[in-house]
């Protein structure tokens, strides 16, 4: 079945994806000693350890919302390294193993026969070697529950600055949450169950 038949066939859960591509590559972090990092050496410190930390991770679950006008879409990613993620959203719910995916709606099973654009967690933590990342340290706050540190990032890459809150798990010196305004809208993505026991496998 092309592509364009399938994603009329499953409208939903094409709508929320595409939407949400559109807004979460635009969410950038610090790839481990790819761009320029300045500001506070503590902050810069505290923030390049979280991030390799995160690269290291074996697994990990996170959370993408987007709010483009009045209207927010969520959809929740598990990550089994190197090359296998579940995407789950009120619509359905996809499966990605290699370059393989299988869509989930209303019970039923279908392999894709082509790719479609999907919002990546690891395309989001990385930046090209060009880029510049601005760290200051602000305040302890909390993250649904989770103690965290706060700092204040500005990315600039390609001409464009993104201003970003990030929060690092105080306990675990992991990423908790990231937020940000861009041109397409506002996002936010969460992190957690770092190398939690997730299995993914071809759903059919």
């Amino acid at each position: 079945m092309p592509k364009d038949g399938w994603c009329k066939r499953m409208r939903r859960i094409c709508v929320a994806l595409l939407a949400l591509a559109l807004v979460l590559p635009m969410v950038v972090v610090a790839a481990p000693a790819a761009p320029t990092i300045q500001g506070d050496p503590q902050a810069v410190a505290e923030y390049t350890a979280a991030f390799q930390k995160f690269a290291a991770a074996r697994t990990y679950r996170s959370k993408l919302g987007s709010t483009q006008g009045t209207i927010t879409r969520t959809i929740t990613i598990e990550v089994v390294r190197p090359d296998r993620m579940r995407f789950t959203m009120p619509a359905g719910q996809f499966v990605r193993i290699a370059a393989t995916m299988w869509s989930i709606e209303s019970g039923k099973c279908t392999k894709i026969p082509a790719a479609i654009r999907l919002p990546n967690p690891e395309e989001i933590a990385q930046q090209d070697g060009d880029s510049t990342i601005q760290v200051a340290r602000l305040g302890a706050e909390a993250v649904e529950g989770t103690p965290t540190q706060a700092y204040n990032v500005a990315v600039t890459a390609k001409g464009k600055t993104i201003q970003q809150k990030v929060h690092v798990a105080t306990q675990t010196g992991y990423p908790r949450r990231i937020e940000s305004t861009t041109a397409e809208g506002n996002a936010v993505v969460d992190y957690w169950d770092f190398n939690a026991a997730i299995a993914i496998e071809p759903p059919c």
